[in-house]
């Protein structure tokens, strides 16, 4: 983890980059397909959820668990985002499709003020701070 500062141009310059946000979409990808078929089931994304451990802290801080049931209920919920057309996998296309709104959602979040952040490393938001640095170094 590093403590980075970003604003709203950092992540649509990332997605923008059309040759970096794919590249860093299908790096993920790739490594969240245990499998390597190509598709992610729902037990793979919700994997991949659970790890990030939104759902279950508060800014960071352990707090009130939801239920298995509850925490169930979210990531089909989520997993339902993700399959577009709704055959029961995510393909790289629907991933990235998803991943682009999350991105631009959390950019719309942020605003034009420059806000400082922890973040983890190899995460969307790390690359499109790295990717902002590489493009003032080398121009």
């Amino acid at each position: 983890m590093s403590v980075e500062i970003l604003d709203a141009s950092t992540i649509r310059n990332f997605i923008n980059d059309a040759d970096f946000f794919t590249k860093s979409v299908e790096k993920r990808f790739s490594a969240i397909d245990s499998n390597h078929d190509g598709l992610l089931s729902y037990t793979e994304l919700a994997s991949e959820l659970q790890k990030l451990r939104v759902i279950e802290t508060h800014f960071g801080i352990d707090g009130v668990v939801p239920s298995s049931d509850e925490l169930g209920q979210i990531y089909r919920g989520l997993f339902a985002r993700f399959d577009h057309d709704g055959n029961g996998s995510v393909d790289l296309e629907e991933y990235k499709s998803e991943m682009q709104e999350v991105m631009l959602g959390i950019a719309s979040g942020l605003g034009f003020l420059p806000v400082q952040m922890v973040l983890e490393e190899g995460s969307f938001l790390k690359l499109a701070v790295e990717r902002e640095m590489l493009a003032i170094v080398y121009g």
